[in-house]
């Protein structure tokens, strides 16, 4: 298993890239029988705000065997209380580092989700870039048996947080899949429906500007973000407090 540290209350898997993946490989190397399932999260600000509310919500993220710290204000978070996350890895870009590790595999992927016929043009799309990748299955549409003859071994779910989420293990156990990752609105960016932020703004941190510019109706989901730095700032100074008085 690999490790994860706390950041209010959700837990995020504190190796790099690499070591994610081999852990992953190491899994699908091994006779199907014999696997242990996978399921990966992308916590964001706003979801770990929505999960310091919720309960429930915060049990199943922290239920994941992978979770990817999906935003700057985490690793901004991580700095701050000396938590060892170093590094941003968004659901997106290790998507894409999956698919392409895995397209000269024997290893059969699947896309759920999304608008009608965006999971398709995903799939076409990762196909196209990579000419050897495996799809078994291509839908916004579940379709339990046709997943299960497809005998996919990492199905990507795109029905946005926290719907994909309580969907994954509500589902996994029926699914033939190893690893199951939630990938948020990843299918409209490898399909080209929606533009994503160039390389220099997502590295200072202002992929969420951006999208917010594209996608005016985001303004009410980005004001979880200052909700989240308002409760990284009252963790941090209740921290300080308590090394006060000690």
């Amino acid at each position: 298993m690999l490790n994860k540290t706390n950041i209010l209350g959700v837990g995020f898997t504190e190796e790099k890239e690499s070591k994610i993946l081999e852990y992953i490989f190491s899994e699908l190397r091994k006779d199907k029988k014999r696997r242990d399932k996978i399921v990966i999260f992308t916590p964001n600000p706003e979801q770990v705000a929505a999960a310091v509310r919720n309960e429930d919500l915060r049990n199943l993220l922290n239920q994941a065997q992978i979770s990817l710290p999906d935003g700057v204000g985490i690793l901004w978070a991580a700095k701050l209380f000396g938590k060892p996350i170093y590094a941003r890895i968004t659901g997106v870009d290790f998507m894409k580092s999956l698919v392409k590790s895995i397209s000269n595999q024997p290893v059969i992927t699947g896309y759920f989700g999304g608008q009608k016929g965006v999971a398709e043009a995903c799939a076409l799309c990762l196909q196209k870039k990579w000419p050897n990748l495996r799809v078994g299955y291509a839908s916004d549409f579940y379709d339990k048996e046709k997943m299960i003859q497809s005998d996919i071994d990492i199905l990507f779910v795109a029905l946005g947080f926290p719907k994909q989420e309580k969907w994954i293990f509500e589902h996994k156990d029926e699914i033939p899949a190893t690893v199951i990752m939630a990938v948020g609105g990843a299918f409209d960016f490898f399909s080209g429906r929606i533009m994503r932020a160039p390389g220099f703004v997502r590295r200072i941190g202002f992929e969420w500007l951006f999208r917010l510019i594209l996608q005016p109706w985001r303004f009410w989901r980005q004001l979880q973000i200052w909700h989240f730095s308002g409760l990284i700032f009252r963790e941090a100074l209740t921290n300080r407090l308590k090394r006060l008085k000690t």
